[in-house]
């Protein structure tokens, strides 16, 4: 299980929260692939991989994205 992080990456061109939860990002490029358990999402130069359970987006605008459900693992690539 995944401990409550304020600031899990923080950068100029992007920005991501990690919390118990939800996962918070902000400046993403587009999202690649999603199901209830994986959420694949472009950042910069890498793709990040959201793993879980019950995955759903709660916001999704421009640059900003809310996700939400039992998150197993983040990675990136």
């Amino acid at each position: 299980m995944l401990e409550i992080f304020n600031n899990a990456l923080r950068n100029n061109n992007y920005y991501i929260c990690l919390y118990e939860n939800h996962i918070y990002i902000y400046n993403y490029e587009e999202i690649i692939s999603f199901t209830n358990n994986n959420i694949m999402v472009k950042i910069a130069n890498f793709n990040l991989m959201i793993k879980g359970t019950n995955m759903h987006i709660k916001k999704m605008e421009h640059s900003e994205l809310l996700i939400s459900g039992l998150i197993s693992g983040v990675s990136y690539e």
